[in-house]
């Protein structure tokens, strides 16, 4: 199981360290209050990190930060008071990050460093720097913070990684770079990644100030001085990628609908007249489905709103999981009404395979668990088919919504086409 590991020698620290990761991270913790009892815990399990004090009973020179750190443990280290000394000392011994406990609202500053690192593992950096020393410098930083980490000496090389992994999220660039134009090299990564998509951050100990804005407005994310201290590295590193993450969330959620994780009314109808006009192009078949929820107003008047939520998601993760190619445009276009554009071949397949979907959601039994009561929920659907590409996508979904009507007319549970 995935833990967190808590050391502490203050009761009331861990108590509420744990309550709070439970809730925010969803994850359970150990507790430990000395060192002796964490080099147990250390033999007996394994951890995904550990959040630990400096000073410990019996341990009082950050022995216990050596320790985790030889057995492979990310840490993030609590002090009760800033001082020079010791805050150099922790980050020479290659922590995840460090935080004052005196800090205001340091529960959330926790939350967030052991978030951020989780988030790490799974994020990728490239170093662009022809200095090998540099190079290896930087590396250690960032894999002290778990970064996974990819490194490339020249703009080619740069390139060529790029491609290989287009999913690097940032690149560390030294602006000198031997026989390379560093700024025709941040257009060439601009011309494929958008600055909202890959962070490019460069560093520099040459470079004349004129230069900074010219980088910036050629596609550069930051500018970073050398030499520069280990902690601000580890700061802009972290802020970059924080900032791009939210940029992501944001669009995410400008396309998304929050509650089924299906795409909105507004990514529809920008997308949906892109794959009529391909159809009518190509002359190719597309189906416009509407499908509603039957009696949706009845589930949320009997059982409430939270449990009208559950329906809508189980309904969206049966949608997702019947029509999963690339080419479907599946989107929730109202309360309980979704709308498709799906390509089809043979007319007779696609209805036997839209009443095998109706079908299965009416014999499906949504178990629930509201005020310690167990429900067992069963809805239906009703469907309007338009199978003809009209004259235009607008007259295409008003027929479909039409003859989802008729499905309503006739009883509910049933497909008009």
């Amino acid at each position: 199981m995935s833990k967190i590991l808590l050391v502490d020698d203050d009761k009331i620290v861990l108590r509420v360290l744990s309550k709070i990761i439970g809730e925010k991270i969803k994850l359970p913790t150990d507790q430990v209050m000395n060192f002796k009892e964490l080099e147990r815990v250390v033999s007996e399990n394994s951890y995904l990190l550990c959040v630990c004090d400096y000073h410990l009973p019996d341990a009082e020179h950050g022995e216990a930060i050596d320790f985790l750190i030889k057995n492979k443990i990310p840490t993030i280290v609590l002090t009760a008071s800033y001082d020079e000394k010791i805050r150099e000392e922790i980050l020479e011994k290659g922590v995840v990050d460090y935080l004052v406990k005196g800090t205001p609202n340091i529960l959330e500053h926790v939350i967030y460093a052991i978030t951020r690192a989780l988030k790490n593992r799974n994020t990728k950096i490239l170093i662009v720097d022809d200095s090998q020393t540099d190079r290896a410098l930087m590396k250690k930083i960032l894999k002290n913070m778990l970064f996974q980490v990819f490194e490339a000496k020249s703009g080619l090389e740069t390139l060529e990684i790029l491609s290989a992994n287009p999913d690097i999220k940032l690149i560390v660039l030294d602006y000198y770079l031997p026989e390379e134009d560093t700024v025709e090299l941040i257009y060439s990564i601009r011309e494929k990644f958008k600055k909202n998509e890959v962070g490019i951050i460069v560093v520099s100990g040459i470079i004349k100030s004129n230069m900074i804005p010219i980088l910036l407005k050629a596609g550069a994310n930051d500018f970073l001085s050398k030499p520069f201290s280990k902690e601000e590295f580890m700061v802009r590193i972290n802020n970059t990628i924080e900032m791009l993450d939210m940029i992501k969330e944001l669009e995410f959620y400008a396309y998304r609908d929050p509650l089924t994780g299906l795409h909105n009314r507004r990514y529809f109808f920008e997308e949906a007249p892109k794959l009529w006009t391909l159809a009518k192009r190509q002359n190719s078949k597309l189906a416009c489905i509407v499908i509603d929820i039957d009696d949706f107003k009845k589930i949320n008047d009997i059982y409430g709103h939270s449990v009208g939520d559950e329906v809508l998601k189980d309904f969206a993760k049966h949608l997702k999981n019947f029509f999963r190619r690339k080419s479907d445009l599946i989107a929730r276009t109202g309360g309980e009404e979704f709308t498709l554009l799906v390509g089809y071949e043979e007319k007779e397949k696609l209805l036997e395979y839209l009443e095998k979907f109706r079908k299965h959601i009416e014999e499906n039994i949504l178990k629930l668990k509201e005020n310690s009561k167990e429900l067992e929920i069963r809805y239906t659907i009703s469907m309007g088919v338009e199978l003809e590409l009209t004259n235009s996508l607008k007259e295409m979904i008003i027929l479909a919504d039409r003859k989802l009507y008729k499905s309503k007319e006739k009883g509910k549970n049933s497909i008009t086409f």
